[in-house]
């Protein structure tokens, strides 16, 4: 009778503590795991399979452990207080610069297991970690990641007196509105980028400044490679009016900007269109310039203290729609290799052991498999997970059950492309 109750408090007890286990709040983990991190030092685990050697998979296993590192020291607060993607997605995006949190690392303990029919390592590992360098990180990070990089490329057209016109394309340094433009922005916490080379290669200018949509895939790949998250693109052109003053010129600015995102496949973000207050000033330059500078940024005389024009409402429109948007990035998936049948084991591993957050179809043949993927963050760092743990059958169970690797082909705004090997 004593065993008897014995068992059956042993079993209550692991049962009670199992489910006090569950309800943990994930957020108090994260919280835990950041509390460890500032007090000095973090425990986690990595894991990788066992193909060539153990020495390769110790490496591997080391760097998923700091991975998961950076993840609950660095990727989880910047996630919160960005609220722009999650922990996990934000990792993969800054890995290469935050990895030096990862300092000393100790293996504590070292295990192999069989996954079927391949050979697992698993290692516990202890890092230590400097409070000020995760705070630095956390705070560089949020600036690299909470507001989008972003190009400007304005076009400008003065049409003078007796039909005489000035044109001041996209790779002009003499242009008001873009520095007018790329100031303000700077100022309201934007990292914004120098088109350089990318804007003298844009050979139809006057047509893309009118319409982004016309802007060659190209010239996107080459701004989304320099680090560009958006595009600011359009056309303002001038045009002499009667002043009511007879010493001064005055001129009428009139013109589009498109705010172009270059995640998943593009969207415009929001245009403005209309014109400015008119401009004033001794020469018709001046004046033209002036009302250039108003259409861009506003009337006022310290417009970056009380910004107005289009960088009121780019500022605005960036605010609304960017968190939006990038914890919803629709990214096209083409997969090749991989038996339909066996499809739904790798759709169940993206939504259920990464951040992608749903999978829609959109073809199915023996050829090529093709789905629109939700993730909260860039193609590239989808591709970082896809890459790196392409052999790992613990995150990916179609590698266990096809034996077969993933192996990404090319990447690119918005397209992925993978095959099964």
């Amino acid at each position: 009778m004593l065993k008897k109750g014995l068992l059956i408090f042993i079993t209550f007890s692991v049962a009670f503590l199992y489910c006090g286990q569950q309800k943990k709040d994930p957020a108090d983990v994260r919280a835990n795991y950041y509390a460890e991190c500032l007090k000095g030092e973090i425990t986690v685990y990595g894991e990788a399979p066992i193909f060539t050697s153990v020495s390769d998979a110790r490496n591997k296993a080391k760097e998923d452990a700091c991975r998961k590192a950076v993840e609950k020291c660095i990727g989880s607060q910047v996630a919160s207080y960005t609220q722009v993607a999650d922990g996990q997605s934000i990792t993969n995006e800054i890995f290469s610069e935050a990895k030096g949190v990862c300092k000393n690392d100790r293996v504590l303990d070292e295990q192999q297991y069989m996954l079927d029919t391949i050979k697992m390592l698993k290692l516990f590992v202890k890092f230590q970690v400097d409070k000020a360098e995760v705070q630095n990180q956390i705070n560089l990070m949020q600036k690299l990641v909470g507001n989008p990089k972003i190009m400007v490329l304005i076009r400008e057209e003065y049409i003078m007196p007796g039909n005489a016109k000035k044109v001041y394309d996209f790779a002009s340094r003499d242009g008001v509105a873009a520095s007018q433009i790329r100031n303000i922005l700077i100022n309201k916490g934007y990292d914004i980028l120098d088109p350089g080379s990318i804007a003298s290669q844009i050979k139809n200018s006057q047509v893309v400044a009118e319409d982004p949509s016309k802007l060659p895939d190209s010239i996107k790949e080459l701004a989304v490679k320099a680090g560009a998250d958006v595009l600011i693109v359009g056309n303002i052109e001038t045009n002499p009016q009667t002043s009511t003053t007879p010493q001064f010129k005055s001129y009428q600015a009139t013109g589009t900007i498109n705010i172009l995102s270059l995640w998943g496949q593009g969207e415009i973000i929001g245009t403005y269109s209309g014109q400015s207050v008119g401009g004033i000033g001794v020469t018709d330059l001046q004046a033209a310039q002036e009302s250039v500078k108003r259409f861009a940024v506003g009337p006022e005389r310290d417009p970056e203290k009380k910004p107005g024009g289009f960088v009121k409402f780019a500022h605005q429109k960036l605010q609304d729609k960017w968190a939006e948007l990038t914890r919803n990035n629709k990214i096209i998936l083409k997969i090749t290799g991989l038996d339909p049948a066996k499809a739904g084991i790798f759709r169940d591993d993206l939504i259920e052991r990464t951040s992608v957050k749903n999978v829609n179809e959109i073809s199915t043949s023996k050829n090529e498999i093709i789905w629109e993927v939700i993730y909260p963050g860039s193609s590239f760092a989808l591709r970082d997970t896809l890459s790196f743990y392409g052999d790992n059958p613990a995150i990916f169970l179609v590698v266990k059950q096809t034996g077969k690797k993933i192996e990404v082909l090319d990447t690119k705004r918005g397209e992925i492309r993978i095959v099964f090997k």
